[in-house]
């Protein structure tokens, strides 16, 4: 219990580092890939932040960089990646996708809102809260799924179940201070989800293909990591299946018969540490735990390059996780 709640402690602080603190300055509150770096990739910030907000003392953190997200918003309510030197100046980049990068900042949001009850900054920024949330509507096709980018036109079941989760969160959160667009956004998840369980579900197979492209869905092959196996765990992560449902023990089963080397991932690949928290929701806490002892071996101590603020954000939910498992016995 202790050793759990050093490495969190020390994770957290690990988190806080990443971000640029700069009152005045247009970068102030972004939260860096490294603390040592100048990358801001919004996707992996956003796991961050949720990370974050189980500090309180970290609240007023986050919320700078939630204010940060929408002062640098595209027209279309897009948001790119983003490299600040050392005098802070910034240049741009692509983003890898647009559908979970406003997902995920959506349910952060939510998150925020919830913990905090900061109604006043909702209401305040509701207008562009909501410019996010219409880049996930406008990237829908006709069967519920959504692009990852307007200029890329693949449907990721990783990207949908995020963006499912982040729709619902949002219509929760417009629904807690009386907005009637809740219905609107609780419409278009409730469509994504059947659109993953018809264009995405295969029964035969009893697993997800990872993507759908036209007419065409992605070929299955469990024994290749990545996005194959790695996908299956989505479902769970994002509320989509309960973790106790018949069809969730089954896939995580089928996951770790396929791929059971996962708790001791190495570099150069990255830790993947949303496997642990997702071992976590399936009550599995021994591989959980052994895969947070296997990062601080290969990634926290020999500070691995591999180890980001995303990874730290899923390693800081898998200890609370442990922590509370420990704590009910």
């Amino acid at each position: 219990m202790d050793f759990l709640k050093e490495n969190l402690a020390a994770q957290l602080h690990w988190l806080r580092s990443c971000q640029i603190l700069s009152p005045g300055n247009a970068a102030d509150g972004a939260i860096k890939k490294y603390p040592n770096q100048g990358w801001v990739m919004p996707y992996f910030a956003n796991f961050a932040a949720l990370a974050m907000l189980e500090d309180p003392m970290s609240h007023p953190l986050v919320e700078r960089y939630l204010n940060w997200y929408l002062l640098n918003l595209e027209n279309n309510g897009t948001i790119l990646d983003y490299h600040y030197d050392d005098q802070l100046l910034h240049r741009t980049a692509k983003p890898d996708s647009e559908d979970s990068y406003a997902a995920t900042y959506l349910s952060l949001a939510s998150s925020y809102h919830c913990r905090t009850g900061h109604t006043v900054w909702v209401r305040n920024n509701l207008t562009r809260l909501k410019k996010v949330a219409e880049v996930i509507i406008n990237l829908m096709d006709r069967d519920g799924l959504t692009f990852a980018l307007a200029s890329y036109h693949v449907k990721y079941l990783m990207d949908n179940c995020e963006v499912y989760r982040g729709l619902k969160d949002f219509a929760n959160l417009l629904h807690s201070i009386g907005d009637q667009d809740a219905m609107k956004y609780q419409s278009k998840a409730s469509a994504i989800a059947a659109g993953i369980e018809k264009m995405l579900w295969n029964p035969r197979t009893n697993c997800y293909h990872s993507s759908k492209t036209g007419w065409f869905v992605s070929r299955l092959n469990l024994g290749k990591f990545y996005p194959d196996a790695a996908c299956q765990v989505f479902p769970v992560l994002y509320g989509l299946l309960e973790p106790d449902s018949k069809r969730a023990r089954n896939l995580y089963s089928l996951f770790n018969n396929c791929q059971p080397d996962w708790v001791f991932i190495k570099p150069p690949d990255f830790p993947w540490m949303l496997l642990g928290y997702y071992a976590c929701l399936l009550g599995d806490f021994k591989r959980a735990l052994e895969k947070i002892k296997q990062a601080d071996k290969l990634y926290i101590g020999p500070q691995s390059g591999n180890w980001y603020c995303a990874e730290a954000a899923f390693y800081v939910l898998t200890c609370i996780k442990l922590i509370m498992s420990k704590q009910n016995g």
